[in-house]
């Protein structure tokens, strides 16, 4: 059978190409490469499993991420985000935040420490790196393995994190938490676990309706009754040395602590990766101008003052449940 063929990479962008302005007049300054499509690990909620295993094929070659880190620093790009799969075990790794540096641009990447639990490689990293996401989902090997499907995955991961902090001190290092049915209980012990990492910022991400986690929705997905109450206990679970923030909950879910909402603090982004088209795939890029990914409004949502910021429930929940817990906020929406 016949791959579909490889596009080449188009002319690169003229040094007077202006930023990437959106509808509202934001200005892009962020890029999310996606670098791999292979990973060690096989997460129940995995969004990105099934484009791994169709793009597994092509891999990203050096010469196509040169390119789009210079057409992006030359529109103004400030910020580089790298993910996958997993990143660390690309071939060139460490080269792309080297020309990420070199070209003026903030790095992250988004990890379950693969490579950078290895001395050696984080050192190296390190020194082009600027702050990391690391997964964890559960405040002990039993839990966090079993939702990734590999044994040592924890161990892997909290290595990771202690050793980008203490090789390069004031590395901002961040930890995302997938919530899902399965670890839901532990959450409080997670957070407080990942802040007494290090941790400065702490991302509990909404199972979202993508990949493996669409497939497996009905199983994963937390009821919005039980999320809304366990908001505060996530809270009180920290001691204020860790910024919370809630990836996909709608904003009155959240109720006293909806300033915690990452809809708040949502930066405008595009997204390079591998993309299908007739007879052929391109490594492309899609522009993201807000987080309603996979969101929608409910009738709820109707008479909301925050509609347009916050970005309404996953359309998968939607589908399969009542959203009767909705409530349009109609005043002190920012307070």
């Amino acid at each position: 059978m016949n791959r579909p063929r490889v596009e080449p990479a188009s002319a690169p962008v003229p040094a007077t190409e202006t930023p990437w302005i959106g509808p509202h007049g934001e200005i892009m300054r962020r890029l999310e490469l996606h670098l791999t499509y292979t990973c060690p690990e096989r997460c129940v909620f995995c969004s990105e499993d099934k484009r791994m295993a169709q793009y597994k094929p092509y891999p990203v070659t050096w010469g196509r991420v040169a390119k789009v880190l210079r057409d992006h620093a030359t529109r103004g790009g400030t910020h580089l985000h790298i993910t996958g799969g997993e990143p660390s075990i690309h071939p060139r790794f460490i080269d792309v935040l080297s020309l990420a540096k070199r070209l003026g641009l903030q790095t992250s990447v988004g990890t379950i420490g693969t490579m950078l639990s290895r001395e050696a490689f984080a050192r190296e990293a390190l020194e082009h790196l600027d702050e990391a996401l690391f997964s964890i989902h559960g405040p002990d090997a039993a839990t966090h393995d079993a939702l990734t499907r590999r044994e040592g995955s924890f161990v892997q991961v909290t290595t990771a994190l202690r050793r980008a902090l203490e090789l390069k001190p004031g590395f901002r290092a961040a930890v995302n938490t997938v919530l899902t049915r399965q670890n839901a209980a532990r959450l409080p012990e997670t957070l407080a676990f990942a802040e007494s990492l290090g941790a400065g910022l702490i991302v509990i991400s909404n199972t979202t309706p993508e990949g493996a986690a669409e497939d497996a929705y009905a199983e994963l997905a937390l009821p919005l009754e039980e999320l809304q109450a366990l908001v505060p206990k996530a809270v009180a679970a920290t001691r204020g040395r860790a910024i919370l923030r809630f990836f996909g909950v709608p904003y009155c879910v959240l109720g006293e602590h909806k300033l915690l909402s990452n809809d708040l603090h949502w930066d405008p982004r595009v997204t390079v990766e591998w993309a299908s088209k007739p007879g052929a795939v391109v490594f492309d890029g899609v522009w993201s101008w807000d987080c309603g990914r996979r969101r929608v409004y409910v009738e709820a949502c109707g008479g909301c003052s925050m509609k347009g910021v916050c970005r309404g429930v996953f359309d998968k929940y939607a589908e399969l449940w009542p959203t009767d817990l909705l409530r349009p906020i109609t005043s002190g929406a920012s307070t």
